[in-house]
């Protein structure tokens, strides 16, 4: 209990606080803690970093964004966009970004954290009250306006795992990273990717690349390479990842679609390689796409049949080698969408594919055969305040559906529910609709009801989730029913000091082996945290966090806890050096009662990481401006288990109680 005494005597002996500007409480790590803090998964890099990070990257511009642009943003809601345009509109456009805080209703904890997504561009700033642009000099800048991002990354694992040891992975433990991106404006882009896992042989195991014309005439997006199709609400077609439950009550429910982009990420499963093109005319924008790409998977020598696909992109042993790119997929759809007017459209997918060998059926409801055919139709509409979205989708056999509703009085409140029916018959290659089984779409029957109100109080967000599987899943033979309960509290007590606290239920039915015999029994999780949040000076933040959870599972009689808690700091010494550090000490009883946290990392790196037995975790992150256009960053990381005489298992097993790693990258931007 040392460890806990010190954090709290950190937290609370700290009362002289001093008065800061607004720019420390919106730095671009916070609000990336903000979105994925919550997330109960385990990754050390996913696309879904790279979905918040190509905002930070691609700022919109707040002086010329349409309403659509803006509801694009992470946490950006209707009501709120709508009152950026009125205050636009009104008083002219922006000087600064800074403007957003005077801009009547709009929420200031809001502003905070929308500011890193936005820009003002120069050549729109005001000049003694008037726009001055010289159209000739500004087409010239525009076409001229070449800049191009860099990344180099390395990461490297101290402790030698038994794959290395036994020669089972064929290449070094070095991890790589390499991304070059051409951006002409906001019209033309041109990328390329590369990227090695620690055991493969090959610094281009994985190559990807693309070219991608937007906004030119007609044309709204033209891509050749790798792209990425999010439509509608993902039942039938949508990248490889997706906000779910979790910190917002509203946000999650309703998917913001961007029909087709480029993708530049190095995840090696879920994009298309192809071609696709939209066109708009009008009230009308028709998409068209084809793809050809091959996949890793096992192919049964007798049948020919698929009988499993891997998506981890991992090729280290010969086994790996053998089944990289074994099958391969043709894919070809068109979309037709109709927007008669503001914010309210509707749209009709449809498309085929095509695997060189068939599935193979391991039981009822598994999708097999090697030709499908999907389609949809999806809806987003707006009455005044009230906001109705959903798609219907049909495999040529199923169909299910998904539709949402969102209520938004002011800026301040939102209420928001939705019902989701996805048969376990419903087939389906590349989904990801909203759901408890993440991203599964298949065999779950849900309703959900949030409500998020940022009242003088304090922010509330609160949702009740109840979900039945109808026929077996993964964890049980039969059907299953569960629920999940969310309240999460947050309150600025002064400028300087912030604390959020936060309760999850989770009840979900689960088989358990009594006596030799099989049943069905509640299994129930609790999640209590408390978090503070405070700044010491302008170039000094300090966090703390207490966390325990609870895992039951009542017929066998098994109860377990999980104990975390970190102080985290954040410095800044100066304008071009930052320095994050944190120590983790946590205590489980098992793997059951894991307990997770988001941490800090080299950027457009994702690290969810779960921590359970006895042990301490800490890292240290050094990011330092070598040049506005230079940025090199270093992280060290640690975990120690002193009971422990090995950690993992298999090829990863590491002989030892000590699990570090290093972490190098460059970023250019010119």
């Amino acid at each position: 209990m040392l460890y806990l005494i010190f954090l709290l005597i950190i937290t609370f002996s700290t009362t002289n606080f001093t008065q800061i500007n607004d720019t420390l409480l919106i730095e671009q790590e916070e609000k990336i803690d903000d979105i994925f803090d919550d997330l109960m998964i385990e990754d050390s890099e996913t696309d879904i970093y790279n979905l918040i990070e190509q905002f930070l990257l691609n700022p919109v511009d707040i002086n010329s964004a349409e309403l659509q642009e803006l509801k694009s943003i992470p946490f950006i809601d209707y009501t709120s966009a709508k009152l950026i345009l009125e205050h636009r509109k009104k008083f002219g456009k922006f000087i600064s970004k800074n403007e957003l805080f005077s801009v009547q209703g709009l929420d200031i904890e809001l502003v905070e954290k929308i500011l890193p997504f936005l820009t003002v561009e120069e050549n729109t700033a005001k000049i003694n009250g008037d726009i001055k642009i010289d159209k000739e000099e500004n087409w010239l800048k525009e076409f001229f306006n070449f800049n191009i991002q860099i990344r180099n990354r390395l990461n490297y694992d101290l402790q030698k795992r038994e794959g290395f040891k036994n020669g089972k992975y064929l290449g070094s433990p070095l991890k790589s990273f390499n991304r070059i991106i051409l951006k002409q404006s906001k019209k033309f882009q041109i990328g390329v990717i590369t990227d090695k896992d620690a055991g493969e042989n090959s610094f281009t195991d994985f190559l990807s690349y693309h070219i991608s014309i937007q906004n030119y005439g007609f044309i709204k997006n033209l891509i050749l390479g790798d792209y990425n199709l999010e439509i509608g609400q993902g039942l039938i077609l949508w990248s490889s990842y997706a906000f779910s439950k979790g910190t917002d009550a509203i946000i999650p429910i309703k998917r913001k679609s961007k029909n087709i982009r480029p993708y530049t990420s190095a995840t090696e499963y879920g994009f298309f390689r192809g071609a696709a093109i939209s066109i708009k005319l009008s009230d009308l924008t028709l998409s068209s796409f084809y793809s050809s790409k091959g996949f890793d998977a096992s192919i049964d020598s007798l049948s020919q049949e698929i009988k499993s696909i891997y998506k981890t992109g991992l090729h280290l042993t010969k086994r790996d080698l053998l089944n990289k790119n074994s099958a391969k997929e043709i894919v070809v759809g068109s979309r037709l969408e109709y927007e008669p007017y503001q914010n309210n459209k509707f749209g009709v997918t449809i498309y085929n594919s095509n695997l060189s060998h068939p599935l193979q059926k391991n039981n009822y409801y598994d999708i097999y055969g090697n030709k499908f055919l999907f389609y949809s139709f999806d809806f987003d509409n707006r009455f005044g305040l009230i906001n109705i979205f959903g798609e219907i989708a049909n495999d040529s056999k199923e169909t299910a559906f998904y539709s949402g509703l969102i209520i938004s009085p002011t800026s301040k409140i939102h209420f928001a529910t939705s019902v989701r029916y996805y048969p376990a018959n419903f087939n389906n290659l590349h989904s990801y609709a909203f759901g408890e089984q993440s991203g599964k779409t298949k065999n779950e029957i849900g309703i959900y009801s949030g409500i998020k109100y940022n009242s003088n109080l304090g922010l509330f967000s609160i949702y009740f989730d109840k979900f039945k599987f109808p026929h077996s899943t993964f964890e049980n033979p039969v059907p299953s029913i569960g629920d999940e309960l969310y309240v999460s509290y947050r309150k600025k007590l002064m400028k300087e000091l912030e604390i959020h606290l936060r309760f999850k239920n989770e009840n979900k039915e689960v088989t358990e082996r009594i006596n030799n015999q099989k049943i069905i029994s509640e299994r129930i999780r609790n999640s209590y945290r408390a978090e503070f949040d405070y700044i010491l000076s302008k170039n000094l933040k300090l966090r703390t966090r207490l966390e325990m959870n609870t895992y039951t599972i009542k017929k066998i009689n098994l109860f377990e806890k999980g104990f975390l808690a970190y102080e985290d700091i954040k410095y800044t010494p100066s304008k071009n050096l930052s320095l994050y550090g944190r120590i983790i000490f946590f205590e489980t009883q098992s793997f059951n009662s894991t307990v997770y946290e988001f941490e800090n990392d080299l950027t457009g790196v994702f690290s969810n990481v779960a921590l359970y037995g006895e042990g301490i975790r800490y890292y240290f992150l050094v990011k330092y401006k070598l040049h506005k256009n230079f940025i090199i960053s270093f992280k060290y990381a640690e975990t120690y288990k002193p009971n422990e005489k090995f950690l993992s298992s298999g090829n990863n097993k590491i002989e030892g109680n000590i699990d570090n790693r290093i972490g190098l990258q460059l970023d250019v931007k010119l």
